[in-house]
């Protein structure tokens, strides 16, 4: 009898029988396939045959011997097995055979399939199809012919077989769990229609507490037209809503309204946020409307393994993530090193498969983009569901292009509804006198869900920010001018460009500022920056005593601030109407004055610095034209227009995916920056898992998880020169974990590239 794994050890060790597990993998890749594609039959039945012959070279004596060897706890030797079931499938089934090929170590560029599976593996895989068959295992029928590598749209055969290999892998690892835990945890299907019930009721509820005035009315507004144009026809649409709007419920209630209208066809709402700062607030937010068990929580923010692993023998469990294949911890999902998890709401988190997701764009976009079997087994749960991005503006320009395509594919093929919820809509569709090399959509592509009329009038009524005071051209601040305008507003907020602009302000104001003085920047973990953000915004609505805050960008999307006067540091010009939406954010001043009350002030910092150079520049090139105004369309879409000009490819990953690259795609693509390494700091909770880490206990999946929420980003050279001082140290032996000392992060500035204090313990 063959095997194709264990669990347990001596009298209560379990063996999962090789034909039961290809068998129900099989069955489970193609109802994943069946509920992503409905009428597919072709592309079910790929996804079937993929499930058959995946682990068809564990029939292999050494495989089995392996297994035998583990049992006994002996050293195992390596015993690949993914080769030869892609060399039973052959050529004639490419699709399938670079699925079972990559269903560990990721998936492989077509063009390399032939150096990966040798003729001999190819002779092996079909003599191991004779040990199937005498073993009651037979792949059904002729091999399903596959669409040529040649085909006309060889974008859509890219997704094709992104979303084939995402059944394959998800139907492997969801056995894998049934076989361990005794069952397959399925989660809840989506009740809309209840779901919307219950997020109305909610936003009733909030409504009561509002007071009366022209911020509650357009709220209402933008409500009702969601749930009236949950009708629309297109899978591409548009929610344009100035900030205080209500965008965030109301992005949601036309989400549910339009599952509710389309029973049967739309299965999940996937909300997409652009950072960490602002996940938490909205999944909070949307467990309180929806319930706790309707909402699942999955971000970027995970803390992870840090580098390419492979996974530890364990005597006691044996499993398909073996042998010669690398075993690549990219993410949370895979990492069996980390120790064992609870069954449904891991599962859950790992696939997908849950009514109402909220997550990063980082995470939503690799899951696209990676080939990574623990980014792309998600992936088919993505289809037919309507997936909101919010804050769309922050999408960057050198992907834009593939972003774009990728979106129109899961559109027109997958049932994906797109909705993209943004204060200032950029231009996603070209203008007429935009060259044929323009990777953006034909004029029309997107479908507005809140009307004309209705538009021009929130952009008129959620008016609470005068006219900007702008720099004059060749007007530079000084670090201690910048300190002069903070300190003459009792209550004011500062966005600055860097980190080390906001530290420097900040440092200026200490000795001077009366009342309370905030630094915010990503130098501080989420947790401390989430407390402070909580802090800050009860003191704002309980007290009238002064309160200024200087801060990164992390403040301008999505974090509910509101401050009688803002100055922001010259930049993008969407960011600078994102920082205006911190300005009287309430309306109570404008309501007060009976016209906008919010001041905001621009200014050029003497050092010049900024991450966007190209987006700032362009804004400063706008300053002197005639009609600049901050409140205008046309001067937005003059700005997206500009801004989007040249190559919208940087990486050239659409001709990687013409070609079906999928390593090279899966490097090429990165939506942020993620050069940085993550360092645990001591902050509240932080400090416990760092002593539970120092002390060897081991690193568990829900330990790194609550981890994640107290890390910090170091780039290269600052994580060396934190090495270099000692700010930072190791917890491991493998240095794959690292901790800042407890006097190197400071309550108010957050980790601080400086030596420890010299009584300080080390572990």
């Amino acid at each position: 009898m063959y095997h194709a794994r264990f669990v347990g050890e001596g009298e209560r060790i379990r063996r999962q029988r090789l034909r039961e597990h290809l068998l129900m993998v099989a069955r489970l890749a193609a109802d994943f396939a069946r509920e992503a594609r409905p009428g597919d039959g072709e592309f079910i039945r790929a996804a079937r045959r993929a499930g058959l012959a995946h682990d068809l070279g564990k029939y292999r004596d050494a495989f089995q011997q392996r297994l035998h060897d583990a049992e006994a706890g002996r050293p195992a030797a390596a015993a690949p097995h993914a080769v030869f079931g892609a060399g039973a499938l052959g050529t004639a089934a490419w699709d399938q055979a670079l699925a079972v090929l990559g269903h560990h170590a990721g998936l492989h560029a077509a063009s390399d399939f032939m150096n990966k599976v040798r003729p001999e593996d190819v002779d092996m895989g079909r003599e191991l199809l004779l040990r199937a068959r005498a073993d009651g295992l037979r792949l059904a029928g002729r091999e399903v012919p596959a669409s040529s590598p040649g085909a006309t749209d060889r974008l859509a055969l890219e997704l094709r077989e992104r979303m084939l290999f995402s059944c394959l892998v998800d139907a492997d690892r969801s056995d894998c769990m049934r076989f361990e835990t005794g069952a397959l945890p399925t989660g809840p299907a989506l009740a809309a229609q209840a779901l919307l019930d219950s997020l109305l009721a909610h936003i009733s509820q909030k409504a009561g507490e509002c007071p009366p005035g022209t911020v509650k009315d357009c709220r209402a507004a933008v409500l009702d037209a969601c749930l009236a144009s949950a009708s629309l026809p297109g899978r591409l649409l548009t929610l344009a809503v100035p900030t205080g709007g209500g965008k965030t419920l109301s992005g949601m209630a036309f989400a549910l309204r339009r599952a509710a209208l389309r029973a049967g066809e739309v299965r999940r709402v996937i909300v997409v946020v652009p950072y960490l700062s602002i996940i938490e607030q909205n999944a909070a937010e949307y467990r309180a409307a929806l319930g706790a068990d309707a909402v699942l929580e999955h971000h970027s923010g995970d803390f992870a393994c840090l580098r390419t692993v492979r996974r530890a023998h364990d005597p006691h469990a044996f499993s398909e993530n073996e042998g010669d294949e690398a075993y690549v911890i990219a993410s949370e999902d895979e990492d069996a090193h980390l120790g064992n998890d609870d069954g449904a709401r891991t599962l859950a988190r790992e696939n997908w498969d849950a009514p109402v997701i909220v997550t990063t764009s980082v995470r939503f976009f690799e899951t696209i983009f990676s080939n990574r079997p623990s980014d792309l087994r998600r992936l088919h749960n993505i289809a037919r569901s309507v997936v909101v991005l919010d804050e769309v503006q922050t999408l960057p320009r050198h992907l834009l292009t593939p972003l774009l395509s990728i979106m129109e594919g899961l559109a027109r093929d997958w049932g994906v509804h797109f909705v993209f919820s943004t204060a200032t809509q950029p231009a996603f569709e070209r203008p007429a006198s935009a060259p044929s090399e323009d990777g953006r959509w034909e004029p029309g592509s997107l479908v507005p869900i809140v009307p004309p009329d209705l538009h021009e009038r929130l952009v008129r009524d959620l008016r609470r920010v005068a006219e900007p005071v702008w720099p004059q051209k060749g007007e530079t601040w000084s670090v201690a001018r910048q300190a002069e305008a903070v300190l003459a507003e009792p209550r004011a907020l500062c966005i600055l460009n860097t980190k080390r602009q906001v530290r420097e302000l900040y440092e200026q104001l200490r000795e001077r500022v009366d009342g309370w003085l905030v630094h915010l920047s990503t130098r501080m973990c989420a947790a401390h920056r989430l407390t402070v953000i909580r802090r800050i915004k009860e003191h704002l609505r309980t007290t009238d005593e002064p309160c200024r805050v200087v801060s990164s960008q992390l403040v301008e999307a999505g974090v509910d601030l509101s401050f009688p006067a803002v100055l922001r540091a010259l930049g993008p010009l969407d960011a600078i109407v994102q920082a205006a939406g911190r300005c009287d954010r309430d309306g109570l001043l404008t309501a007060a004055l009976g016209a906008p009350a919010g001041r905001l002030t621009v200014f050029e910092p003497e050092d010049g610095a900024s991450p966007y150079p190209g987006p700032t520049s362009i804004t400063r090139a706008m300053l002197g034209r005639e009609g600049m105004s901050l409140h205008s369309s046309a001067v937005m879409r003059r700005y997206f227009n500009e801004l989007y000009q040249g190559d919208l490819d940087g990486p050239g990953i659409q001709g990687l995916r013409l070609k079906l690259d999928f390593p090279a795609v899966s490097e090429a693509f990165a939506l942020i920056d993620d050069r940085t390494r993550s360092v645990l700091v001591p902050h509240g909770e932080g400090a416990d898992i760092i002593a539970r880490l120092a002390r060897g206990e081991p690193p568990t999946r829900e330990l790194m998880r609550l981890a994640g929420r107290h890390q910090v980003g170091l780039y290269p050279h600052e994580f060396r020169t934190a090495e270099g001082l000692g700010t930072i140290y190791p917890l491991d032996d493998a240095g794959r974990l690292w901790a800042c000392r407890v006097s190197c992060y400071d309550p108010e500035l957050g980790l601080d590239l400086r030596p420890p204090d010299a009584e300080e313990h080390i572990f």
